[in-house]
């Protein structure tokens, strides 16, 4: 039996997430500050959970337990899932059948990055553009459709500003690229990069503000993890000095036709 965990106390469930080697900058701030929704199979001795943040779910536990097929029909359509072996993706393609979807994603060690290296790509700003760390009010004029991981995993623009950290490449006053953290954190972050515009693309941008927010990282005793879901975050991960690319797999339920 599943239930619904509203205890502010998750520390009988925190154990489970610790075998996971994807999203853990994004789901142990979420278990240690109480955001998400959470569920398990026990409140005294729980073997398996699930942790819901918005769209994405991280299944862990005891994937052998009954209740992990359980825990998965909970999960709506559309909605990204993933677990931390091979075992909870078996389960899931064998439940889902030909109805699951696959997001393909690479993640990078930060153990490489160097801050010398950061520092010229950071310096290398095109003359007609200016790199910023972003304030509350270049924060608040963003258009929340192009940099949809404010409003959702933040909230407001005052909350993203007091959890979070952003650089932003300006174009006569515009942001016209950006990297920031994706959602609230402790000490561990993964980036998240916009450059919305299509004319400001391939023009080194993203680069410019993703050095900067890293550098900041270091500087800070941060972590920034960096996690890519086509080729060109790949190769912008390589180029700032990411290394040992590791391919995984994001699932979700292709709604019926």
């Amino acid at each position: 039996m599943i239930i619904e965990w509203y205890e502010d106390d998750r520390s009988k469930v925190r154990s489970l997430f610790d075998t996971h080697k994807h999203g853990r900058a994004i789901m142990f701030p979420a278990l240690d500050h109480g955001r998400g929704r959470l569920w398990a199979n026990s409140l005294e001795t729980p073997t398996v959970a699930r942790l819901q943040l918005v769209v994405i779910n991280a299944l862990a536990g005891d994937s052998s337990s009954p209740d992990a097929v359980e825990l998965i029909r909970m999960i709506e359509p559309l909605q990204l899932v993933f677990g931390p072996d091979e075992e909870w993706s078996k389960i899931i393609k064998d439940l889902w059948g030909e109805r699951i979807g696959v997001q393909q994603r690479t993640l990078f060690s930060p153990d490489s990055l160097d801050l010398n290296h950061l520092r010229q790509l950071r310096d290398e700003v095109p003359s007609t553009y200016m790199l910023e760390r972003m304030d509350l009010e270049t924060i608040r004029r963003l258009d929340k459709r192009e940099a949809m991981h404010i409003p959702t995993f933040f909230g407001s623009s005052e909350d993203f500003y007091n959890q979070g950290i952003a650089y932003c490449v300006k174009h006569q006053g515009e942001v016209v690229s950006m990297a920031s953290t994706f959602t609230p954190f402790t000490n561990e972050f993964e980036i998240q990069v916009d450059t919305p515009v299509a004319e400001h693309r391939r023009k080194g941008l993203a680069t410019v503000a993703s050095a900067a927010l890293i550098i900041h990282a270091l500087e800070e005793g941060i972590t920034p993890h960096w996690d890519a879901a086509n080729e060109a975050s790949i190769h912008l991960a390589l180029k700032l000095g990411y290394t040992n690319p590791s391919p995984w797999e994001v699932y979700y339920l292709k709604p019926p036709e």
